[in-house]
């Protein structure tokens, strides 16, 4: 069944975002609000809260027609509330696999800026927000290993 397929993709996503949070939590939590003159004066918080933003835009408000508010990424979050932050993630994925899986190709069409009307299909959404989430996480362990921290391995196939 194709919806067993999805969640399980944003399974492996979850977990690998699971060890990018222990890593932070065990060795960046001083550092995760340190901007970095080389990411445009950007913090590692900064990062996750716009990957949840993207999900909340692409997924819950454009796909989902939800009205769902935004974080605000210049506010500097411990890594407890990146987490909250990421269980609403979690909601809304789940609400978008269930409601999409039916058929992941079904169009999804409308307004994502006041002048700018999109078509596109739900698995182009799904597909865009984990690899949306994968970019910045790459980003985020450069981040780290800028502030002189080692990345453990995030990949979705660890060893």
């Amino acid at each position: 069944m194709l919806s067993e397929l999805l969640f399980t993709q944003y399974t492996l996503v979850q977990q690998s975002r699971h060890a990018v949070f222990k890593f932070l939590e065990e060795n960046v939590m001083d550092d995760l609000a340190k901007p970095l003159p080389v990411f445009n004066e950007k913090t590692i918080s900064y990062m996750y809260v716009h990957i949840a933003n993207c999900y909340i835009a692409w997924a819950g408000n454009f796909a989902l027609k939800d009205s769902i508010t935004y974080y605000n990424p210049d506010e500097p979050l411990n890594i407890s509330q990146i987490k909250k932050v990421f269980e609403q993630v979690d909601e809304i994925i789940d609400h978008f696999i269930t409601h999409f899986s039916t058929d992941p190709i079904q169009a999804v069409k409308g307004y994502k800026w006041p002048e700018k009307y999109i078509e596109t299909d739900s698995y182009s959404i799904f597909t865009h927000v984990i690899t949306h989430e994968f970019h910045h996480k790459g980003q985020a362990m450069t981040m780290a290993r800028i502030l002189g921290h080692i990345p453990v391995d995030t990949d979705v196939m660890r060893f």
